[in-house]
């Protein structure tokens, strides 16, 4: 199975191989064409040595597994132990018994492991912002101190020192969040030259990546031409010429990556700069492979019907089916038992705003494009729709006070665990559309049918990765990820999804 770029364990973790001859800050005066992102001043030699070793050291720190986070956060959190009872040991006669040192040490690790896969700790994009880890480092530390309590007085019926927990989360806070930051701080300096060969609509999908902050450790240089001919459908301030010209110019240029268009890679001549780019350093790699490693999306326009060919699917296995379908009713029948006290509350609270009716049905579209009926807690007015469906907004007017606050908590979500016992849903897969939506985004979109060879499901990878879709444009972003969710398809990514979906759940509720 492929590398997935957002971790749970080394297997999801980020591998962009960024290796090049260490000139990627090391720029001379601009070329004429050359796009301002890409200018860089010039460096004395020992200037040029540090930046080359920081680039290096933060493309390590990019590339770590979350099992090596995971292990970082473990030495921490049993130094803290060890140091809080050092400081204050347990004392010799208790009414309660009380919690050895290493019981303390595996619960505190159960603890931390859980919160932190809520909250996305080990996630790349965790890294590559201090507010985020700020924040998520806060909400760990918070959760598993209150899961430990939890586990030690209730599930184990014994005791431990309140001012053991608080020096050891203390240390695990501060020495976690000190080592992140730290981290963030270097891999802050990695702007790797990442240059674009092919058309200028490739570019821009770079950039629109980029602005979603999935490209952080790349400088996007500019677009080039196997032919040399510019790109005249917009400015040319990017389009740096015929790539065989600039292979000289690479190491200057500081461009330590290069992807290629399908429709570059393709030409007889293509070796003759591919080969000389490889030996400068410079790694070059299909738009598609990079675009779907970088960003854990498949460029719908960069693909075509062969990619189901080489895509190895398996969401027809019969060991995945069976697996995902133990664990749909495992997950929707505990999800039913653990929220039932909350239905009649949430029931009730609806038919006060307005009166209506507390529940909705809707027919929705499921696998291979048979129609179903979903049921959802209703969340708009009563006359939200008549005639042709409309695209749901962030900001919905037609949705109700308490609609708004079920939606930010998911909490309108939880009928649809009765589509998932029957069978015509999945709790993991892409979200199901109305019929009419979905006749338009077929003439519109590129391979959209194809995201139904999977049941849809309560949650999903778009989902958690891509904000609230209302328009034709947000549908084909978000269809990139059900495409990458359908070629990956996994019980473990499946439940890293689960786990990212409580984090959310959780942030809405607060």
């Amino acid at each position: 199975m492929t590398d997935l770029p957002v971790l749970l364990t080394g297997r999801y973790s980020m591998r962009i191989e960024a290796v090049g001859a260490g000139g990627a800050t090391v720029v001379a005066p601009p070329l004429p064409q050359q796009s301002a992102a890409a200018r860089r001043p010039n460096l004395t030699s020992a200037e040029s040595a540090r930046a080359r070793w920081t680039q290096l050291i933060g493309r390590s720190i990019l590339g770590l597994p979350a099992s090596t986070w995971l292990l970082v956060d473990l030495a921490i959190l049993g130094t803290g132990v060890y140091v809080a009872y050092g400081v204050f040991p347990p004392p010799a006669q208790l009414t309660t018994p009380h919690i050895a040192l290493w019981q303390a040490a595996a619960v505190y690790a159960f603890s931390v492991i859980c919160a932190s896969l809520v909250f996305g700790l080990y996630e790349r994009e965790t890294i590559v912002s201090r507010s985020r880890t700020l924040t998520r480092m806060f909400l760990t530390t918070g959760t598993a101190a209150i899961l430990a309590y939890a586990i030690i007085y209730v599930v184990m019926y014994s005791t431990v020192s309140r001012r053991v927990s608080a020096i050891n989360f203390s240390i695990f806070f501060v020495g976690g969040v000190g080592i992140r930051l730290a981290a963030w701080w270097v891999v802050d300096k990695v702007h790797s030259g990442l240059l674009v060969v092919g058309p200028r609509a490739l570019y821009e999908s770079f950039e629109r990546a980029q602005a979603d902050g999935l490209l952080h450790e790349y400088r996007l240089v500019g677009y080039a031409s196997t032919e040399g001919a510019a790109d005249e459908s917009g400015p040319r301030e990017f389009h740096l010429g015929s790539i065989a010209d600039r292979v000289p110019e690479l190491g200057r240029m500081g461009v330590t990556d290069i992807v290629v268009g399908d429709a570059a890679s393709r030409g007889a001549e293509a070796m003759s700069w591919i080969a000389p780019s490889l030996q400068r350093g410079c790694r070059v790699t299909n738009e598609a492979i990079f675009y779907e490693k970088a960003t854990g999306q498949i460029l719908v326009d960069g693909i075509t019907p062969s990619w189901f060919l080489f895509a190895d699917l398996e969401v027809h296995c019969d060991e995945q089916a069976t697996l995902k379908r133990l664990s749909d009713l495992v997950v929707a029948s505990i999800g039913l038992i653990l929220t039932a006290p909350l239905w009649p509350i949430i029931a009730l609270m609806i038919r006060l705003a307005d009166g209506g009716p507390a529940f909705y049905s809707q027919e929705r579209v499921g696998q291979n494009g048979r129609p179903f009926r979903l049921f959802k807690f209703r969340t708009m007015r009563l006359d939200a729709e008549s005639g042709n469906s409309v695209w749901a907004t962030p900001n919905d007017p037609r949705v109700t006070r308490v609609g708004r606050f079920l939606r930010r908590t998911r909490l309108d979500e939880l009928p649809q665990l009765y589509n998932v016992l029957i069978g015509k849903m999945s709790v993991v897969g892409p979200r199901p559309e109305r019929p009419d939506i979905v006749d338009e985004l077929n003439r519109c979109v590129p391979f959209y049918a194809e995201r139904h060879l999977v049941k849809p499901g309560i949650t999903g990878w778009a989902q958690i990765s891509f904000r609230y879709g209302s328009t034709i444009e947000d549908a084909k972003r978000k269809l990139q990820y059900d495409l990458y969710y359908l070629k990956h398809t996994s019980f473990e990514l499946d439940m890293m999804i689960l786990f990212r979906t409580a984090g959310t759940f959780l942030r809405g509720a607060c």
